[in-house]
């Protein structure tokens, strides 16, 4: 905590970024709006999109896993009490999560549980697609996902308040406080959330297959965010982020097992200290931050009680140039993790990060080119220079193309490294090439994209068994990757209405090259839960104060064992949610129904899932 005050007074009186805020009072298609440099030089040959606020809705208890499932190529593994998303093929640790920049990812486990993250919890909602590791760093290999706040310098008072009943036990209260003139911006906002999950579902791994319900599946959210930004001038600003999470979650047991008692809790505390200053036709940006994620697993019959308290401490210069044709950046970064955990050797481990990057991008006469190098030192392990290229090209005013080739990285994890009797301390980072190709059509209302990608990762990190039966990672598979991405989004007026349709559409074969031994029959196989074709479409009708939208996603059949002899069904899902604004009463009320079928599933093997859902939303703002 020393270290972070001497940061907090290093950097005091600095500054940040603003960006417009998107209204609803009309259908516009998503945009990219790019508020990190880093972000802008990905979109140079690569898929980037902004998610329009009209696709995530009134609602403030959908989680991300659950939007992302229905209004985008991520495919989401959930299985109990965890969600996590797979782009492309590739791991939950494959994907890197960055708020405002920052990473998210457990320091244990790689992961994050995009389950408790409610969609609606940020101002802006960015996915890259593809690798990305020589602008984000470790873990950017299947693509990242960005929650950013925005900062508004315009006159503005508001009070928001949205309560949420749905069927199964949820509850949901939201309070966001904003004031905003043009020199200061303070937002508050407090999200709570309690979904008993108590529905009911046939059981298929018994005899005569009878129903049953749900239990021991509830979870309790408590979300703070505060943001407090000053502008002392023109070119000069500072931001401020807190960001508190408390979770107490029961963890379901599957179909076979009669009786779960686990318990998970988890707190979350993230602070954020930003600032950028204008020097002539160049921009310094300055941040820091501190990251505190406090874990425990309990199974009291079982004797369980697992902990962790890790910590990160984060330093991130980046200075970029501007000219009329190009635009140079410049980067440094210094990370220092702490980590105690009751399952690690000798419980405390300690471990710096250091890292260097630079990119420049050109702009002439419709062609775009970025190029990026980033060499990261991490204080146990090398790990090689990390380069990227990106092109673009205009052919005519509606139709461009664009490629993008880069090196990509993981860093093992400490669980996989120091987990007492298990880790394996020699692990290698994961590392491998991705390259990808597409044209973008974009015509007055209609916007259609394809992108055809290829990923292949070296040294992939997996937990096998040895003589004796125990289980130790080891640096023994090779995955290779590849497929089609297409993206269509229409816009059209009708009289006083308008209509939006946006439909996503994935196939991916993802393959297993390389064996554990001779007698391994997953070469050449498809991983377990990674579809072949996943899809979704979107239709969005708006008139006047009224809207409708109507949400189809597709996710195909996945294999559950290695060899692919054994298999889940493929399913169709179909949400609708009706929203009208009573203009005069200040308040709007959505009810959205899920699943709208009663369609019977399994996302993952053995683990049910819900039926049809109600959600009321009734959302109150005072300006």
């Amino acid at each position: 905590m020393k270290h972070f005050l001497v940061y907090i007074l290093l950097f005091f009186g600095l500054s940040v970024n603003l960006l417009a805020q998107t209204t609803l009072d009309t259908i516009h298609l998503p945009e990219v709006l790019l508020s990190e440099s880093k972000i802008e030089i990905h979109a140079i040959g690569g898929k980037t999109e902004t998610i329009s606020p009209l696709l995530l809705g009134e609602g403030k208890t959908q989680t991300l896993a659950d939007f992302l499932n229905k209004n985008g190529s991520i495919f989401i593994k959930q299985y109990g009490a965890l969600a996590t998303p797979s782009f492309r093929g590739t791991a939950a640790s494959h994907t890197l999560f960055l708020w405002n920049g920052i990473p998210l990812n457990s320091l244990s486990s790689g992961m994050i549980d995009i389950g408790l993250l409610p969609a609606n919890s940020f101002d802006q909602l960015q996915v890259a697609y593809g690798g990305s590791s020589s602008i984000f760093g470790s873990g950017a290999v299947g693509g990242s996902i960005h929650l950013n706040n925005i900062v508004s310098f315009q006159n503005k008072n508001e009070i928001r308040l949205v309560l949420e009943k749905g069927s199964f036990g949820l509850a949901s209260k939201h309070l966001e406080l904003k004031h905003a003139n043009n020199r200061n911006f303070l937002k508050l906002t407090y999200n709570n959330i309690q979904d008993d999950n108590s529905f009911s579902f046939v059981n298929t791994t018994k005899m005569d297959n009878p129903i049953e319900q749900n239990k021991h599946a509830r979870v309790k959210s408590e979300n703070l965010q505060a943001i407090f930004a000053y502008k002392y001038n023109t070119k000069n600003r500072v931001e401020v982020h807190f960001w508190k999470v408390q979770t107490e979650r029961e963890i379901p047991s599957n179909m076979t097992v009669a009786n779960a008692t686990a318990m998970q809790y988890d707190d979350a505390n993230r602070f954020l200290l930003k600032s950028s200053h204008i020097i002539g036709s160049g921009t310094l940006k300055l941040k820091q931050a501190l990251m505190e994620e406090d874990f425990n697993y309990v199974d009291e019959p079982k004797n369980i009680d697992s902990k962790i308290l890790a910590k990160s401490y984060i330093s991130n210069a980046d200075f970029s140039y501007c000219s009329k044709y190009f635009t140079v950046n410049i980067g440094a970064a210094f990370t220092h993790n702490k980590i105690e955990s009751n399952n690690y050797q000798n419980g405390k481990r300690e471990e710096n990060e250091k890292a260097v990057y630079t990119s420049l991008q050109t702009n002439f006469q419709g062609f775009s080119s970025a190029i990026s190098i980033r060499q990261q030192m991490h204080s146990t392990y090398k790990i090689p220079i990390i380069p990227s290229l990106g092109i673009d090209q205009k052919l005519t005013d509606f139709l461009s193309i664009r490629a993008k080739t880069n090196k990509n990285f993981r860093s093992p994890t400490f669980n996989e490294r120091f987990w007492a009797g298990f880790g394996n301390a020699d692990l290698l980072a994961e590392n491998g090439w991705s390259h990808e190709a597409g044209f973008d059509v974009k015509l007055k209302g209609l916007a259609i994209s394809a992108t055809a990608f290829s990923l292949k990762v070296q040294d992939w990190i997996k937990w096998t068994p040895n003589e004796m039966g125990q289980w130790h990672p080891e640096n023994i598979k090779q995955v290779w990757s590849r497929g089609i991405e297409g993206n269509l989004k229409y816009k059209m007026q009708l009289n006083s209405a308008e209509l939006l349709l946006v439909g996503n559409y994935q196939y991916n074969q993802s393959t297993n090259e390389k064996g554990i031994s001779t007698l391994d029959n997953s070469i050449g196989k498809q991983l377990i839960y990674s579809p072949f074709h996943k899809g979704n479409l979107t239709f969005i009708l708006k008139e006047n104060n009224f809207q409708l939208s109507i949400n189809q996603s597709y996710n195909g059949s996945v294999f559950t064992t290695s060899d692919n002899k054994d298999r889940l069904d493929a399913y169709l899902l179909c949400d609708v949610a009706l929203l009208y604004q009573f203009e005069e009463l200040l308040f709007s009320f959505q009810l959205t129904i899920k699943n709208i079928n009663n369609k019977t599933y399994q996302p993952y093997k053995n683990y049910p899932a819900a039926g049809r859902k109600l959600v009321a939303t009734l959302n109150y703002t005072i300006n």
